[in-house]
């Protein structure tokens, strides 16, 4: 559906029709390249470093820094869109590579084993600097309808790109799989990660860059054909979930009013959807909804009536006229049972990164549903700025929610060992604590080596040694895990006997056996094996097999602490038989399973 309107100029939307698409994609490509020159450097440097780890089997080496090209990518191509018109190249050029030079420094300050906080940090900023590209360079634009013709646009040419690239991908992936097939041709497993890096870290990116065209002045006269496939989305599938949805909600609030009790810590994740979802709509359907009363939304916006009025006959379009006048408001209340939710899962579990993000998350819906009432929605853009520049703040600097968190939970630490009667001293003499606060002291110590690596606690403990863990760490303080008796005990063994075995169809036997609580099972210079998630991992000739262990850990719960035939605790393939001596360990009440001791035959063609 299109705006009537006289003005000679009306911008075509890119969905009208792919043929073309890459219509001089050639010279589009030079074009990009000489307008955004640094992007494509760390696009190219990504995909580098992904080969390099591919090739040499050593990914860990090399994470952080793509990581940190990943994240400067799309803070340069953020900063070059905000910079056009505005800055010269040189100055724009310059500051790009201070700004990519900064996000360098940050991340080599990464564990070269990414922990969880190393991971949100990523997560956060990549997720700003990406927002940053639908409004970068928008900022100062007063046109709405402008700033979301260039939103549906970007976001177009994006999912265009993406889709390309995986079609690029299946059709490169089959041409292999035939040669192979076909022809006999031995293709090496790291072939199609090779393609992965092409389709996706190189032609997706370079497509979608040469295919972000200008800003362009606007003016009054300024209209837009607004994709059926929005109207679709936001007006006949996200308005009546989202109704449903609120109910739903609402009908839970009213339970929790008239039970006069406590809201179910969940209830904080699920308005936060709601929320999510409910601005989206509303960025979606921002250029047809019917305007509120009294003039509402915008000037610029009024040019659209006509668009509005068609929709406004269907059975969805005045509640999307109403959904984007009156959301915000209906929100509130949720809101309020949100943040109670939140002080709950605080007061019973303590500070986590993810419980201080679902509450900063819970005060930006309250300030941008407060905007957007009080402003008729006046101004959507702002839903995503404001979002990119809470995550971005979340994310970096002494008050970022990885620091916070850290400190906290430091200070609790340091507490509890205090009143332990810790002194860091091996002659010191550890008092007994009672079982919620060794529970919590657990807690904390195990929160913090997952979530920030052994190193955050190392410093309070001179005698803790590099390889040792939460484990060692609360046998030296006298204190038991407090789930260990939630635990369940897995052990499988062969008994005294001797077995022999059939090697006669494979060309090597490797014994492979770990010390307690080690992943390593077997290491030489040309042969890695260990443990991973469960999975036995070899590593052998830059070739990585993977061998499961699930299904076999489900058999020997029903064998623990019988004795049996190691032929029947077997794992069997093509290139491969792995023969189970031993295995002990324990699955959690959670359901996961640790396995500490693994003694077993692994023998290969």
């Amino acid at each position: 559906m299109s705006t009537t309107n006289n003005s000679p100029r009306t911008p075509k939307s890119p969905l009208r029709g792919v043929g073309g698409l890459f219509h001089n994609f050639g010279e589009k490509l030079q074009t990009a390249i000489t307008r955004f020159p640094l992007t494509f450097a760390c696009i190219v440097g990504v995909a580098v470093l992904f080969v390099s780890a591919i090739h040499t089997n050593t990914d860990n080496i090399y994470t952080k820094w793509i990581m940190g090209g990943i994240v400067s990518a799309f803070a340069s191509l953020s900063f070059y869109l905000f910079a056009e018109n505005r800055l010269g190249k040189l100055v724009a050029n310059t500051v790009n590579i201070a700004l990519i030079g900064l996000i360098i420094w940050l991340f080599s300050y990464f564990s070269k084993n990414i922990t969880d906080a190393n991971a949100a940090q990523f997560v956060m900023l990549t997720v700003s600097f990406f927002l940053a590209l639908f409004f970068a360079g928008y900022l100062t634009e007063k046109n709405s309808l402008h700033w979301w013709d260039n939103l549906q646009k970007t976001l177009f040419h994006l999912i265009i790109s993406a889709f390309f690239a995986g079609i690029l991908m299946g059709g490169l992936s089959l041409a292999l799989v035939s040669l192979d097939k076909l022809f006999g041709l031995k293709i090496d497993d790291k072939m199609y990660a090779y393609l992965a890096v092409f389709c996706f870290v190189l032609f997706m990116p370079s497509y979608f860059l040469s295919q972000l065209s200008e800003k362009t002045a606007s003016d009054e006269s300024f209209s837009i054909s607004y994709p059926a496939i929005f109207k679709i989305l936001g007006l006949y599938i996200l308005l009546p979930i989202l109704a449903i949805y609120t109910l739903i909600l609402y009908g839970y609030l009213f339970k929790i009013i008239a039970s006069w009790e406590l809201p179910n810590g969940w209830v904080s994740w699920l308005v936060s959807i709601l929320g999510l979802a409910g601005f989206l709509t509303i960025v979606l359907i921002h250029p047809i909804a019917p305007p509120p009363p009294k003039g509402g939304i915008s000037a610029s916006l009024n040019k659209t009536d006509a668009v509005s009025k068609s929709v406004s006959k269907s059975p969805f379009g005045g509640l999307g006229g109403f959904f984007l006048r009156f959301f915000p408001l209906i929100l509130l209340p949720l809101l309020v049972l949100m943040f109670v939710g939140i002080v709950r899962r605080f007061s019973d579990y303590g500070i986590t990164i993810n419980r201080l993000l679902v509450l900063i998350l819970n005060i930006w819906f309250f300030g941008i549903s407060i905007y957007l009432f009080i402003s008729h929605s006046r101004q959507p853009k702002w839903i995503l700025i404001s979002f990119a520049i809470v995550t971005f703040l979340s994310a970096v600097g002494p008050w970022s929610v990885v620091n916070v968190t850290e400190k906290s939970l430091k200070k609790e630490f340091s507490a509890l060992l205090t009143e332990a009667g810790w002194t860091n001293s091996k002659e010191n003499q550890i008092k007994t604590l009672d079982k919620e606060k060794q529970t919590r002291l657990y807690d904390v110590a195990y929160y913090l080596q997952r979530t920030y690596g052994i190193e955050s606690i190392r410093p309070m403990f001179s005698e803790l040694s590099e390889t040792a863990g939460v484990e060692n760490l609360m046998i030296k303080l006298g204190i038991s895990d407090p789930q260990i008796a939630k635990n369940e005990h897995i052990s499988v063994n062969s008994g005294e006997k001797s077995y022999q075995f059939d090697i006669s169809n494979y060309n090597h036997a490797i014994h492979l056996r770990n010390t307690y609580n080690s992943d390593v099972l077997f290491k030489s210079d040309s042969i890695n094996i260990y443990l991973e998630n469960y999975v036995v991992k070899c590593i052998w000739n830059n070739k990585v097999t993977l061998i499961p262990l699930e299904s076999t850990i489900e058999k020997s719960l029903s064998m623990t602490g019988k004795s049996t035939n190691p032929e029947e605790i077997i794992i069997k393939k093509d290139d491969y038989k792995l023969i189970i001596f031993n295995l002990d360990g324990q699955r959690k009440a959670d359901g996961e399973v640790k396995i500490n001791h693994f003694n077993g035959l692994l023998l290969m063609k």
